[in-house]
């Protein structure tokens, strides 16, 4: 085995389908920890009779984390500390793998990355995904960009399209192809697991989930590694379904409201908004909105930074 997935679901309606496409499209060597932070729990059974190589760990509850919904950041680490292969995968419940040669992508990044810096060694990749959010383009909420329409099943041609193609986004931002950019979000994370444990894993001190993944950035930055997104590979993101649809009574119960906590610029300053993208400085809402500058839900203006990839 060479690599461990790690997934923490606090929604019990996407996990399955978020399994299926990981097995459906990538070779058997790997193991699956799914920890279970759902508020009636999963059942561990069907996932483990399913799914081979699968162990479903169901969070306590404590005095802490009273509805034993741990985070993102320490159901991260707690997995990272269970495995045993070169590699560790974080990845969200509403991601779906789209096509047999995502992970190949993946390896061949690491490899890219290491002999164009060989100084400053690839710690971690992230697919690119096939939507991008309205926030992460500056389009209106809602408007989402889709590079290729969502499917099912996707087919070689669509592959060799995301692999191969110049895809034009807005008058800012063309993805080329065998590019690279530095920074990542954490819907689907491939890092090696050692490197990962010698920088010490997530700050747990964001709760529930954001911001623990830029602050993973700078730190790695900070120890001489880079953090890459990659377009040698691709999956499909919802994006923010999650965390989206916590108007749902159950999984607002999950939350502990005391415990919430994601203050980038009181670590890292001000100027970290700069390099991370539009998420508000006042509040840390997501912003959208159409051409150079962005708005979050309370009205606050923001200024979209350019965007820089670079060939491999």
């Amino acid at each position: 085995m060479v690599n461990t997935f790690c997934f923490s679901p606090i929604r019990s309606d996407l996990i399955e389908r978020c399994l299926e496409t990981l097995y459906a499209n990538t070779e058997p060597n790997f193991y699956v920890i799914v920890i279970d932070q759902t508020f009636d729990g999963l059942d561990p059974e069907y996932y483990r009779n399913r799914f081979k190589n699968l162990m479903v760990i169901r969070t306590p509850k404590t005095d802490t984390h009273k509805m034993g919904n741990l985070g993102f950041a320490k159901a991260f680490n707690v997995g990272l500390a269970l495995c045993e292969t070169e590699y560790f995968t974080t990845c969200n419940d509403d991601v779906e793998f789209i096509h047999p040669g995502w992970w190949q992508g993946v390896m061949d990044t690491f490899d890219k990355v290491d002999k164009v810096t060989p100084d400053k060694p690839c710690i971690l990749v992230t697919p690119s995904s096939t939507k991008l959010p309205d926030w992460s383009v500056g389009k209106p909420s809602g408007e989402h960009h889709y590079i290729i329409d969502y499917k099912k099943n996707y087919t070689e041609e669509d592959w060799n399209f995301l692999i191969n193609e110049d895809h034009y986004i807005n008058e800012h931002l063309t993805i080329r192809p065998d590019t690279v950019i530095d920074g990542i979000t954490l819907y689907c994370g491939i890092g090696k697991t050692k490197l990962l444990r010698e920088l010490g894993g997530l700050s747990e001190r964001f709760y529930v989930g954001g911001g623990e993944d830029y602050d993973f950035c700078c730190r790695a930055n900070m120890m001489g590694y880079r953090s890459v997104g990659t377009t040698l590979s691709w999956i499909f993101h919802h994006w923010s379904v999650t965390l989206g649809s916590l108007d749902d009574v159950k999984l607002k119960q999950l939350v502990d409201e005391d415990l919430k906590w994601n203050q980038l610029a009181e670590l890292w300053g001000p100027g970290v908004h700069d390099i991370w993208g539009p998420q508000c400085p006042e509040c840390q809402e997501h912003m959208s909105g159409k051409g150079e500058y962005v708005y979050c839900s309370k009205g606050h203006e923001y200024r979209v930074p350019a965007v820089t990839r670079v060939p491999l």
